[in-house]
């Protein structure tokens, strides 16, 4: 066990009433001097300052954050080494809600220096882990949880949970290496044992990610009546029946499905089964085994929190079971048929880094809202709008791939999104990698005009034959349901000559930008197509000479039926385009326009 805290203070009083008269130095050694062993800094926040007087140079050991810091990270000094002579170190912490305390160590040569600064009581605060989660590094925390397993036997590294988060339990041996749930002083009083619930006291640390409490002193154990051999499980989204063993020893095992999963699962029976030695690492535990129906799942992965319990007349012990669900995994990541998340999840265990793909989804969780600097959001999405099985979308850009600015719609959990980008990792981590962009936010593209044939045929555009049509076609242009507006001058083995134009409405655009459009091509090359627009023929009928041809960044193979995203530079101004076709008795090619948008 350790009970440092409580010697800790007797200790630093001791130090404090007793290192030397008013006329000799603090601390005093032969090459070093401080003219104060321990300082304190309010609650409120503050500085404190000390003078070291050395013969030669110092240095503050690395003992915080496993031995990188000179300092803990609630504490700033303005200096942590120096050279022989005299040095006034300030110390400063921001406010603090409670208290919290750092033993520095100060080396010079082979001698060593202590020194202790306090801010606040070291009384320590009730807390939840959540609370211990959000609360401030080097504050003192007494919590009650669940010991949910022991990773590390050597210096007593275990996890705590009370069921609003986790925390990490650091350092809970003495300095021989003995654990706190093996024999303590002859006693069987401290042992535990995954599923025991304890009360611990310590002071929080984050290491890296990771909210601990170091070195901290065991309260109470209270005995677990219930053991999981497994605490959590993933199935399939299929409807199925599911089963947990249960070792317990009071009067039985129950189970409670939370009211959030209750339309989904279904408690079914329980069998029992007399003692079973290997659960429980002494006295045998009898086994329940408790079964469940699963419906199917056809949206996102869902999970629920089932409770087990077990009690007697000393006592009751429950613990949490969590079992996900993992949802039906949709669409092949096109633009017309985007993934959801459960198909990216699986897309991105073999990915292609250079193929851009779409994710429709709702934001789960924002890490970042737009930043000014580079105008990029980094967020997660999920199938649902929860945290459950969410991926990361990282620096993503705004709608129609431009920078967040200032103005611009910022994101809100539950938005509903698609999303364009290329799939790749940080740290093993899949993401959607920066480059990434919106395509749609709560329905919205943000286009200036945005038409999709296939959805709407040819609505308000209209075509136009500058060449008349010749005996034997009576179209060129015509709405296919499948793939969009359709050309072609090909009919009954003839191919027929031709000049038609599949032409829009007046458009209003602000600044130069790019129409971007889906097309296929086939039985041609690009040199029969072409994208037109006036600025002066602003109705009726096309007058050649008005219009100017548009510069398309890419155009298809022109011998397959693949659909590809092109890109058109259009001028400011009231703007109409249009989608030229021509044919003639040597080529007459099919085009397919699926849809437009002019951002």
């Amino acid at each position: 066990m350790k009970f440092r805290y409580i010697l800790g203070v007797a200790l630093s009083a001791l130090m404090f009433v007793s290192c030397a008269s008013d006329n000799d130095p603090l601390g005093a050694l032969d090459n070093i001097q401080i003219d104060q062993t321990f300082v304190t800094i309010p609650v409120s926040g503050g500085n404190a300052t000390v003078t070291i007087k050395s013969t030669d140079s110092w240095s503050f050991d690395n003992v915080f954050e496993k031995g990188t810091l000179p300092v803990p990270k609630w504490l700033t000094a303005s200096a942590t080494s120096g050279a022989a002579g005299e040095t006034t170190i300030s110390f400063h912490a921001d406010a603090v809600d409670g208290g919290r305390e750092a033993a520095l160590q100060i080396s010079v040569g082979s001698k060593k220096q202590f020194l202790t600064v306090r801010q606040g009581s070291l009384v320590a605060a009730e807390a939840t882990c959540a609370e211990v989660i959000a609360g401030a590094d080097g504050k003192n925390y007494r919590v009650t949880g669940t010991c949910t397993g022991i990773y590390n036997t050597k210096y007593g590294n275990w996890y705590l949970n009370d069921g609003t988060g986790e925390i990490t339990i650091y350092g809970t041996a003495d300095k021989n290496g003995k654990l706190a749930n093996e024999p303590i002083n002859g006693t069987d009083g401290w042992k535990f044992e995954p599923g025991d619930v304890i009360t611990v006291e310590g002071p929080k640390t984050t290491y890296g990610t990771t909210v601990e409490l170091v070195d901290v002193t065991v309260i109470k154990v209270v005995k677990s009546m219930l053991k999981l051999p497994v605490s959590e499980a993933s199935i399939t989204p299929d409807a199925q029946e599911f089963e947990v063993k249960v070792a317990y020893k009071g009067s039985g095992a129950y189970a409670a499905i939370p009211e959030n999963a209750k339309s989904w699962l279904t408690y079914l029976e329980t069998k029992y089964v007399a003692g079973v030695k290997t659960i429980f690492e002494k006295n045998p535990a009898d086994t329940a085994i408790v079964k469940f129906s699963v419906a199917a799942n056809t949206g996102a992965t869902r999970s629920a929190a089932i409770a087990f319990s077990s009690s007697s007349n000393t006592g009751s012990t429950t613990m949490p079971f969590n079992l996900t669900q993992k949802g039906m995994a949709k669409g092949d990541g096109t633009a017309n048929n985007p993934f959801n998340v459960v198909a990216l999840a699986e897309y991105a265990k073999n990915y292609d880094a250079s193929k851009e793909i779409f994710v429709k989804a709702k934001v789960s969780e924002i890490k970042s809202q737009f930043s000014s600097q580079y105008g990029n959001a980094d967020f997660f999405i999920s199938d649902d709008g929860t945290t459950a099985g969410q991926f990361q979308v990282y620096r993503a850009l705004y709608l129609g791939n431009k920078k967040w600015v200032d103005g611009n719609k910022k994101l809100a959990v539950g938005d509903d999104v698609i999303i364009c980008g290329k799939v790749g990792e940080y740290k093993g981590v899949p993401q959607i990698a920066q480059g990434g962009y919106l395509v749609s936010l709560n329905g919205d593209t943000g286009a200036t005009y945005a038409y999709d044939f296939k959805a709407k045929g040819l609505g308000d555009w209209t075509l136009e034959n500058v060449v008349a049509l010749p005996d034997g076609l009576s179209f060129v242009w015509a709405y296919d349901s499948k793939y969009g507006m359709k050309a072609s001058a090909y009919v009954g083995g003839t191919r027929y000559v031709t000049d038609n134009w599949l032409v829009s409405p007046s458009i209003k655009i602000e600044n130069a930008t790019t129409m971007s459009f889906k097309q296929a091509l086939n039985y041609a090359t690009s040199e029969y197509v072409k994208v037109m627009y006036t600025t002066t023929n602003g109705s009726g009928a096309v007058k050649a000479d008005e219009w100017k041809e548009a510069e398309v960044d890419k155009w298809p193979a022109g011998n397959n039926w693949t659909f590809i995203e092109s890109n058109a530079t259009l001028p400011a101004g009231t703007v109409r385009v249009a989608f030229r076709y021509t044919s003639d008795t040597e080529k007459a090619a099919t085009w397919e326009i699926e849809s437009m948008s002019i951002q």
